[in-house]
């Protein structure tokens, strides 16, 4: 669910620092545990391209639980 509140501020993308772990919060799912996440640990994305272009992170992991290609569609 998109969050608009701080640190969120209605981003879509979330880039978990510490896991490297990039989450598509319209996707989220309750395995993601964002809420576990220490604001410190995060980095806020509107678009992909964005968090391309602005993450310092050589390489990130997508979640396995919400960001999920639909293979059928």
């Amino acid at each position: 669910m998109r969050r608009f509140n701080y640190p969120y501020f209605g981003k879509r993308y979330l880039y978990d620092i510490k896991n490297k772990t990039l989450h598509d919060l319209l996707n989220e799912k309750p395995e993601c545990q964002i809420d576990s996440i220490h604001e410190d640990d995060l980095d806020m994305y509107s678009s992909l391209n964005e968090a391309a272009l602005l993450m310092d992170h050589p390489f990130y992991y997508e979640c396995p639980f919400c960001m999920k290609k639909d293979r059928e569609g």
